[in-house]
């Protein structure tokens, strides 16, 4: 074999032993890259059993009904635990006013920053421009960005994202994650995680409301159910002190003074007997009347029948006035101020009623021996406040009933202490009509 043959074949020995080479760190290159994407995968599945593992707990906080703030407070720091940024915050429109923003849970902010940025203008951050666009925020240059919240751009924030939380579908709030860090960018897998996280923000407050507004209805029936035995009570209270004069005192009464009694209760009964009607065609919560021409004394006159039984109940002096008026509503509410009246005084006390005129207003009021028991006045006004000294059988809901009552025909209702007395003023405004300004002839009526 001559030296060509043996050089070629050293040649194609070297060329064997290169490809053997190439095809070697080929074979590595591959296998390396299959271990990073099968790391990476793992990495990934490991993420999400995390979030699923932390989605569940939080799923059962809210099927469990959780406080609200506990179920959020637990999503800001499953958010600090997954996504591994330092600030996390939660930021919902306040009610008060929708063009603002209230961070209602955060992470990592220390007391000073978490007070500067407590509550900022809608528009403003990666969480401001989430609520706005109602979509997914990135911003990666938030120290530079104008569009940052001023006292984060201050502290070197670097980057932050966001996402829209919802309240029966509208955005009102964003969750949102941010750093310090330089060159931090966010995978899809984090954008789907905050996303994630953010959409169990809008179940817990969808469901929190969901059970607040059946607690409140709830509650609203409780309170119509005690505001409609109250409306009843009075007219009756009234109907059986009068037959109890009728029955103790038959024999020493005027057939006039009879006749006189047994139409006030019938007057009553047929106050009954209407109210009954709009509280069976759902008008309770319109509680004014029509407004109507009246004359003051005969309004005050009429409002009283009924009480004749008490015989400590003095009239004074009433401007004599014709105007227009919620004559119904003003019998209802002197009503229940005179029964109040009756009951939270002594037996041997005087119960005055008179009325003031004060500028463009019509004052009438109610006055009896006693004190406020309360340092703000308005307390007497709230439902189910009864005195210590209360004698009646009642619920404590007369004066919250006769509150609502004025407001209703544009009135006030009020309380305050003279010497040693209460009075309350029902203050409405003055509306004078065309009549004539004096007491009608009772035959006419």
């Amino acid at each position: 074999m001559g030296p060509d043959s043996s050089a070629g074949r050293n040649l194609l020995s070297v060329s064997e032993r290169l490809g053997e080479k190439t095809n070697e760190s080929h074979l590595r290159e591959t296998l390396e890259e299959q271990n990073r994407e099968i790391n990476q995968l793992v990495a990934s599945l490991l993420e999400r059993q995390q979030l699923l593992e932390r989605l569940s707990k939080i799923q059962s906080s809210i099927s469990h009904r959780k406080p609200l703030q506990e179920v959020l407070d637990a999503i800001t720091l499953g958010a600090r635990e997954l996504l591994g940024d330092e600030v996390v915050g939660l930021r919902l429109q306040d009610p008060k006013d929708p063009s603002w923003a209230l961070v209602v849970s955060s992470q990592g902010l220390s007391p000073e920053l978490a007070d500067a940025i407590r509550r900022a203008p809608m528009e403003e951050g990666a969480g401001g421009k989430a609520m706005l666009e109602d979509r997914l925020v990135v911003i990666d240059d938030y120290a530079t960005n104008t569009g940052g919240i001023a006292a984060l751009r201050e502290r070197s924030l670097q980057a932050a994202m966001a996402a829209p939380v919802h309240e029966n579908g509208r955005a009102i709030g964003s969750l949102v994650v941010a750093t310090y860090n330089e060159g931090r960018t966010y995978t899809e897998s984090e954008k789907e995680a905050l996303l994630a996280l953010a959409e169990h923000c809008s179940l817990a407050i969808t469901d929190a409301k969901t059970v607040e507004a059946m607690r409140d209805a709830e509650r609203a029936k409780d309170m119509f159910l005690a505001m409609v035995s109250h409306e009843l009570k009075t007219p009756l209270t009234v109907v059986m002190g009068t037959l109890k004069t009728l029955e103790r005192h038959h024999d020493s009464l005027s057939s006039e003074a009879r006749a006189e009694m047994l139409t006030a209760a019938i007057d009553r009964c047929g106050e009954l007997h209407r109210l009954i009607d709009r509280l069976l065609q759902g008008a309770s919560a319109e509680l004014a009347d029509a407004e109507s021409d009246t004359f003051l004394p005969q309004l005050v006159e009429d409002a009283l029948r009924g009480f004749e039984h008490a015989s400590r109940l003095n009239i004074g002096e009433i401007p004599e006035l014709s105007l227009s008026a919620y004559a119904a509503s003003v019998h209802r509410i002197l009503g229940i101020l005179v029964e109040n009246a009756l009951a939270h005084s002594t037996t041997a006390s005087p119960i005055c009623v008179g009325a003031d005129l004060e500028e463009r207003d019509v004052i009438l009021w109610v006055e009896n021996d006693g004190e406020i028991p309360f340092e703000d006045p308005d307390e007497l006004f709230q439902p189910f406040q009864r005195g210590p000294d209360a004698t009646s059988s009642g619920v404590g809901l007369g004066l919250y009933i006769a509150r609502r009552i004025a407001v209703g025909m544009s009135g006030h209702l009020t309380a305050h202490m003279e010497e040693d007395k209460v009075r309350f003023c029902l203050r409405f405004p003055l509306r004078k009509r065309g009549l004539p300004a004096m007491r009608p002839d009772p035959s006419l009526i």
